[in-house]
């Protein structure tokens, strides 16, 4: 499948040109800089969002918004408005809904992303209601708990555990009932992506442990430690978050933090298992000791958390990211047995291996979006 199409409306050329390059993992775009173009292309072709700048050539953008909604084909598509400031009248439109968001035109790259992001993801979220109720279920209970979460930006703040409790529930049951394929196939269309891979690794670490015959009661502590393993983030700047390019050393010692703050946080927050917090903190450390944040060597390293690098590990690699593109299963299984001894424990890793190649559960949480992408 080709990736979504969305437009990207901008007089300058730069701009045009950053934006685009940002998004270029998971979406073709096609960048214009009149506004009366980019009208006409709305209305004859298909797009899944828009990106338009205040001031356009021939038509300004605010004009364009107000005949996107107008138009036939693609009137009820997401609008982000880059603006100089918001101003009474683009609030206005924001409340009307003509257009969903509007950030300012001096916008960091990553603060761009985010928005674009969270707007996209929105978007997704409106046609959950038309998925399975089980389903739909399970989507919802988990996007709540990780938006509670991430309504805080300290680690000072605890966490409600009922809220993980019930999120790792859910999780378990669509693996206990064989919800969790078309769990995790609605969940490509969702922008967010340290939200989607949360899920996600709460979802393989669910899925693996039944089907090496761990017992009910410790599938939740396993999901329950694959959603939270990230909680860490809300700590981290959008802009280094949400960075489309590689990440300098000062921006890797601040991404780092996360697996400490994960453990600060659940550590402050009552009722959480101790297995959870232990993989909050570890699940970037390795065996030969070049993990972080604490480099712990072998068996220092407890079980759960040198199986939940594996599937933090395996849902990275196959998720696409603001920075590279997604592997394709096969792909991603290979880098895993390359890293199984110095980095990854060997025996897990075998038996992931086993899981993954006996079940169809890698091909249905990759998405088909971007294979195009991969190939660039």
């Amino acid at each position: 499948m080709h990736r979504p199409k969305i437009l990207i409306a901008c007089q300058d050329q730069a701009t045009r040109q950053r934006f685009t390059e940002s998004v270029r993992f998971r979406y073709r775009a096609v960048a214009v800089e009149d506004g009366w173009l980019a009208l006409h292309l709305i209305n004859t072709s298909q797009f899944s969002a828009m990106v338009i700048t205040e001031r356009l050539e021939s038509l300004n953008g605010l004009d364009v918004a107000y005949s996107v909604r107008e138009s036939h084909r693609n009137a009820h598509i997401p609008i982000m408005l880059v603006a100089q400031r918001i101003t009474t009248r683009i609030r206005e439109m924001i409340e009307s809904g003509i257009v969903d968001c509007c950030i300012d035109e001096t916008a960091e790259t990553g603060a761009f992303l985010f928005e674009f992001n969270a707007m996209c993801g929105a978007h997704a979220e409106s046609a959950w209601s038309a998925l399975d109720a089980d389903i739909e279920h399970v989507l919802r209970t988990t996007r709540n708990t990780y938006k509670t979460v991430f309504s805080e930006n300290t680690t000072d703040i605890p966490m409600d555990s009922r809220l993980l409790s019930a999120a790792a529930d859910t999780v378990v049951d669509a693996v206990r009932n064989g919800r969790i394929t078309a769990v995790m196939k609605a969940l490509q269309t969702h922008d967010d992506y340290t939200f989607v891979h949360s899920l996600s690794v709460a979802a393989v670490l669910a899925f693996f442990g039944r089907e090496i015959g761990i017992r009910d009661g410790d599938l939740g502590i396993m999901a329950q430690a694959g959603f939270a393993h990230d909680f860490g983030k809300r700590t981290t700047p959008q802009a280094i978050l949400y960075k489309p390019g590689l990440l300098d050393t000062a921006q890797m010692v601040v991404i780092r933090r996360h697996a400490q703050a994960a453990g600060d946080i659940l550590r402050r927050s009552d009722g959480i298992p101790a297995e959870v917090i232990n993989v909050a903190e570890r699940h970037h450390e390795r065996l030969n000791g070049t993990g972080y944040p604490n480099g712990l060597h072998g068996a220092e390293i407890d079980d759960l958390s040198m199986v939940a690098a594996i599937g933090d590990v395996f849902s990275a690699l196959i998720d696409n990211r603001c920075y590279k593109p997604r592997y394709a299963p096969q792909e991603a299984i290979r880098m895993l047995r390359d890293m199984a001894g110095p980095h990854l424990e060997p025996h897990h890793v075998a038996k992931f291996v086993e899981v993954m190649h006996d079940t169809d559960f890698a091909s249905c949480m990759a998405s088909p979006l971007t294979d195009e992408a991969a190939a660039e």
